[in-house]
């Protein structure tokens, strides 16, 4: 009985061992390459091949053209030329903004003879600097606005202005009168072109030194709106008034100290504009004036 019990295992297993070779031909009988199996190796190149048949080849190192930095080997990866301080192959760009006040020089006053004096400038704004790669000169774009202030003699110095020229305000049209100038008063826009140069090394706000010395030169022009107060001769107490738009060129210079505190740069400095103003305060008179602004700056550039 038992001899028997042992004849029918072993035709059992005969018949399964049978079974399994002849099943789905997905099973292979072409030996492989084993895989190892020491921790922390990869798989051999053959058993990663795709079922293409070709492997991947490793990413070739990549380097950023802007920085010479390696980049990261991943499939697919490029670099940005922009990446760095360099911004299309050209320095940064950085801002400043001012304040500016002096004193505002009068040349040349046309037919207001000596009846106007020296007076004050208050001006402000903001200035952008478009940096060389080396950081050490830039051009500028300068925009801001300004007030003048200069004041008349009074009646110590008398023009003939006809009514005419004051809008009626006189019944006398046509006849001339005498009028003391009692102040002239510009409001204006002001813009500049102009282009820095630093002394001391780079003066962007990244790369500054902890001080730095610079100088600069522009061109530029002022448009706005002057206004003109007289008196009249037979009316100490009375007051008139002329309006208009003027316009001028400007040509400066400058001389700055700075000083960086990391993130922004304290400036400090002192800067000359001579102006030629178109202006129409007392026609027919010539209203053309040219003054010499000698200002104290101090800035922010950021």
């Amino acid at each position: 009985m038992r001899a028997f019990r042992i004849l029918l295992a072993g035709l059992g297993v005969a018949c399964g061992s049978a079974g399994a070779s002849a099943q789905s031909p997905l099973f292979s009988t072409k030996p492989t390459q084993a895989a190892p199996t020491m921790a922390g190796q990869l798989p051999a190149m053959s058993t990663l091949m795709p079922a293409g048949g070709q492997a991947h080849q490793p990413t070739e190192m990549l380097t950023a053209p802007a920085t010479g930095l390696p980049a990261q080997s991943v499939p697919g990866a490029v670099y940005s030329p922009w990446i760095g301080d360099s911004i299309g192959g050209n320095g940064p760009v950085t801002y400043e903004s001012y304040l500016r006040n002096g004193v505002s020089v009068l040349a040349d006053t046309g037919d207001y003879g000596g009846a106007l004096r020296t007076g004050y400038v208050i001006q402000g704004g903001m200035r952008t600097l478009l940096f060389n790669t080396a950081g050490d000169a830039a051009w500028t774009l300068d925009i801001g606005l300004g007030y003048t202030f200069n004041k008349g003699d009074g009646l110590n110095s008398q023009l003939n202005v006809s009514a005419n020229a004051l809008k009626g305000s006189d019944p006398a049209n046509g006849v001339a009168i005498p009028l003391g100038v009692r102040a002239l008063k510009r409001t204006s826009l002001n813009f500049a072109l102009g282009r820095d140069w630093f002394l001391n090394g780079p003066g962007d706000v990244a790369h500054a030194a902890d001080s730095n010395w610079r100088f600069g030169a522009d061109v530029g022009g002022r448009w706005g709106t002057s206004s003109v107060g007289f008196e009249p001769l037979g009316d100490p107490g009375g007051y008139r008034r002329r309006q208009s738009v003027f316009h001028a060129v400007t040509v400066g210079a400058h001389i700055d100290w700075e000083k960086s505190f990391g993130g922004w740069i304290l400036l400090a400095g002192f800067r000359a504009e001579y102006g030629y103003n178109w202006m129409n305060g007392i026609p027919p008179l010539n209203g053309d004036i040219q003054d010499v602004n000698l200002l104290f700056m101090l800035g922010v550039r950021f």
